[in-house]
């Protein structure tokens, strides 16, 4: 399993608003059964296999493409374990468990 922060941004829309293009890729996230998720207020974290989330955000990209988006930029970071299974919740726990 990997951990993916994906944030996708349409460019060049005429307003300050991006939810509504943010939309656009969470609705890609609603189809597909494979990829586990969770919004954030500055991207979106995803857990699946590699292929898997390459292909999920793939998807949310295109997603955000149509008559009024010409721009589409899409950053992606990857963290890819290989020692040991690694999940969202994992990542979150080891985090509060060291805070206390």
């Amino acid at each position: 399993m990997v951990i993916a922060e994906v944030s996708v941004i349409a460019v060049g829309t005429g307003t300050a608003s991006a939810s509504q293009y943010v939309a656009r890729a969470v609705r890609v996230l609603r189809e597909q059964k494979s990829v586990k998720y969770q919004l954030t207020a500055m991207g979106t974290v995803l857990e699946g296999t590699l292929s898997e989330v390459f292909e999920t955000a793939r998807k949310m990209h295109e997603a955000v493409f149509g008559q009024d988006v010409k721009r589409v930029i899409t950053s992606i970071t990857i963290d890819d374990r290989r020692d040991k299974e690694l999940t969202m919740d994992y990542k979150v726990q080891a985090v509060l468990k060291k805070v206390g």
